[in-house]
């Protein structure tokens, strides 16, 4: 496998469908890289909630890059905020929300899930990343 590079403005966002929020970007994926695991951002505006769901062979890796987000899990409520992680077992059910005031960005990695949700995800609804995205990427 050769080395692979690609800058910020080259990230793609989607949407999974009209009617969702949240935009995503793939920034690794079994197709890129020939692993197992997909890697990708999560960008939530104030009040999105993505709905109860589990991953049957993945482990789900979130880390907040910045705002707050509240994770509801069968254990209860966390609330984690920029530079905090929260890891998410196979077949557990868990969901989150975005409080506001401002967007919620998180880098996640999906672990052993070959590739699944990037396929769903280039399968939704292309969508730009906006100037405020992009200045969050930079400015790492």
């Amino acid at each position: 496998m050769k080395l692979k590079f690609s800058n910020v403005d080259e990230l793609e966002g989607f949407r999974f469908n009209r009617n969702d929020h949240c935009r995503l970007a793939i920034l690794v994926d079994p197709e890129m890289c020939g692993g197992s695991f997909t890697w990708f951002l999560e960008i939530h505006d104030p009040g999105d909630r993505v709905p109860a769901h589990l991953h049957h062979d993945a482990i789900e890796a979130f880390f907040v890059l910045r705002g707050e987000v509240i994770f509801h899990t069968d254990e209860g409520a966390i609330l984690a905020r920029g530079g905090d992680r929260v890891i998410t077992p196979p077949d557990a059910s868990h969901d989150f929300e975005n409080p506001g005031p401002g967007r919620v960005y998180l880098i996640t990695l999906l672990a052993n899930d070959g590739g699944e949700f990037a396929r769903l995800l280039r399968a939704g609804v292309p969508t730009p990343l906006d100037a405020e995205d992009l200045d969050v990427l930079r400015n790492l």
